[in-house]
This record gives structure tokens, C-alpha cells and sequence, in this order.
């Protein structure tokens, strides 16, 4: 009778030892972790469009290689703030690209990005507020957003990061 109430016992601790336990493999989560905070640095260290562009593919393809081998639903979440930080990433990327192709057209004012319809849904989705414009020879009327939304894309990709950090310290 004694063995079989250790036996039960040692069970229900090994039991509540794993219950207890972090379900998040944090080896499995190092590379997309380090590319992530690659990308971080680059933003704080201004590299080039081209330079940031590449880290990001990095990034994304050790979100598509994770795809497959999460398996608890904390890592499923983790996952899932790794990518809502790649999509910020993703975001400052086109605003930033915007910026850089209509900069030597006459019309877009200084420190403003034109809204073409691939901004458009970034505009929605950070709630940026807009300037209207009038193209002058067609009068047809366009809108732009300051140039300091690509900060405010990069300070919510840093929010995340920390979070992101803060369930892999856990």
C-alpha cells in the first residue's frame, strides 16, 4: 500500500512539473528570434532600404521554417507575434519604399508620403491622418501622410519585439 501511494505521488508530481512547465521551446524560436532583432538594430543604425529589405526576407524565411515544427498553442501564439511583427516590419518597408520613389516628384510635398492604394490599408489600419492635395494640370485630388508614420510603424514593431521577448524570457 505504501509503494503504490509513492508511485501515485511521484506521477502527480511529474504530472504538475510539466503542467508547470513553459511550453514554448526557446532553442527552436533563436533564429527567428536574432533575425527579428536584426531588423531592430538596422532601423536604430539607418541602413539602407536595400540592406533593411533583405534582413526582412531573412526574417520571413525563419517564420516559414518555424511554420512546421510549432506545436503547443503557446508556441502557435509565439509564432503568431513573430509574424504580426514581420507585418508591421513589412508596413515601414512600403511607407519607407513610397518615400523613396515619389521624393523626386514635384508634387509630394517635403516629408510627406503619397497615398497610392497599396498605402491605403496601411493608412486605415494605424489610423494616420492625411493631407489632401490637387495635382494642378489634371486637378485631380490625391492625399499623403507625414513621413514621420514610418517612426510610428517602427515604435509598434519595437512594442512587439519587447513583448515578443518578454514571453521568451518567461
Amino acid at each position: 500500500m505504501r509503494q503504490k501511494t509513492l508511485v501515485i505521488t511521484a506521477v502527480c508530481i511529474v504530472l504538475l512539473c510539466t503542467a508547470c512547465s513553459s511550453e514554448i521551446d526557446r532553442e527552436k524560436f533563436a533564429k527567428v528570434k536574432n533575425s527579428a532583432q536584426a531588423v531592430e538594430i538596422s532601423i536604430a543604425a539607418g541602413v539602407s532600404y536595400q540592406t533593411f529589405g533583405e534582413l526582412l526576407q531573412k526574417l520571413s524565411a525563419e517564420i516559414a521554417n518555424l511554420k512546421e515544427t510549432v506545436k503547443s498553442e503557446e508556441e502557435k501564439e509565439l509564432l503568431r507575434d513573430f509574424s504580426d511583427l514581420l507585418t508591421m516590419y513589412l508596413d515601414g518597408f512600403l511607407l519607407w519604399k513610397y518615400k523613396i520613389e515619389f521624393a523626386s516628384y514635384r508634387f509630394v510635398p517635403k516629408k510627406r508620403i503619397y497615398v497610392g492604394q497599396d498605402v491605403e490599408p496601411i493608412v486605415v489600419k494605424y489610423r494616420f491622418s492625411t493631407e489632401s492635395h490637387i495635382f494642378g494640370p489634371t486637378q485631380q485630388i490625391w492625399r499623403s501622410i507625414s513621413e514621420d508614420s514610418i517612426q510610428i510603424i517602427w515604435s509598434n514593431a519595437h512594442s512587439q519585439l519587447e513583448k515578443i521577448n518578454t514571453l521568451l524570457k518567461g
